[in-house]
């Protein structure tokens, strides 16, 4: 019998946006790797490029994208949920030129949303996402099980690793949960915080070997780059502005404008697409799921 969450990451993968919209998930492992900092700077980079990109972050707290920019938030994924606000009252206006959607919410509450609740909810996500040529999905790392995540929803997940040993750790069982429970194969890999694409490659390499000595042949992995450390990166982090717009010319901010151009000749994903209303409610049906293992 197949697996519920199999044929979900399936239905995912082939439904979170519609047309040339492409969905590209960021995720790393435990604090520290620089996910946030890399979506933030990749949707700014983008947005350089005039297309339109929504950044759906999965996190809450002073560790979101909205707190790292200085940016208020008015009403956050659950006030939409209850019918407090729309869904674009959440929607936040980031400096660089993308729009940032908090997309986190306790699994409970979504599971527990009737059918007109998830019509409404779906229809608020269309309106939103129905003109992006990206979203980019910082989402919760992978690495346990039953946890659900928007890595599900993505045509394309990107595993960001550094030369910390957790990394390369949590960077392995996100490729192993993924492709043993919700049967992904390709990743794309991003190295940060590295000096030299040579350092990049070696850690790339690392994590292939290992992937493919205990996952086998069918896991495919490709290195798309690195982003050097920067102490300017850091600075601007600091400011809470981004590197393209404090200091346009910093090596790490032109190694986001070469990611975003590679991201711009990536071949389009398999599988036809559906619309961005059944996003929401794969993501709900995800969250009845776990909710219905955590009760037993």
């Amino acid at each position: 019998m197949a697996k519920p969450w199999a044929d979900q990451a399936a239905g995912l993968r082939a439904m979170v946006a519609p047309g040339t919209c492409r969905s590209v998930s960021l995720c790393g492992g435990r604090g520290g790797i620089g996910t946030t900092t890399i979506a933030i700077h990749l949707a700014a980079a983008l947005a350089e490029r005039q297309r339109e990109v929504i950044l759906l972050d999965e996190y809450n707290g002073l560790t979101n994208a909205a707190h790292r920019l200085r940016l208020t938030q008015r009403y956050d994924f659950e006030a939409a949920v209850r019918r407090e606000a729309s869904l674009a009252d959440t929607l936040i206006q980031a400096p660089g030129g993308f729009g940032i959607l908090p997309v986190s919410a306790r699994p409970q509450t979504l599971s527990a949303l009737n059918e007109r609740e998830l019509a409404w909810l779906g229809s608020e996500f269309e309106s939103i996402t129905g003109d992006a040529d990206f979203l980019l999905l910082d989402t919760r790392p992978a690495t346990g099980p039953g946890v659900p995540s928007l890595s599900l929803a993505a045509d394309d997940v990107v595993v960001i690793v550094s030369e910390r040993a957790e990394s390369l750790t949590d960077a392995y069982a996100t490729i192993k949960l993924l492709y043993t429970e919700y049967a992904r194969r390709e990743f794309r890999i991003l190295v940060n915080r590295v000096a030299s694409l040579t350092e990049a490659n070696f850690l790339y390499q690392r994590i292939k070997r290992v992937a493919q000595d205990y996952l086998g042949s069918a896991v495919k992995l490709r290195l798309i780059g690195f982003v050097p450390e920067d102490e300017l990166l850091k600075r601007a982090t600091r400011l809470g502005k981004t590197v393209l717009e404090a200091f346009p010319e910093a090596e790490s901010g032109h190694a986001f404008r070469q990611l975003a151009d590679a991201m711009l000749r990536w071949r389009q994903p398999a599988g036809g697409a559906d619309t961005p209303a059944d996003f929401v409610y794969r993501l709900v049906e995800s969250s009845r799921i776990l909710t219905d293992r955590l009760h037993h």
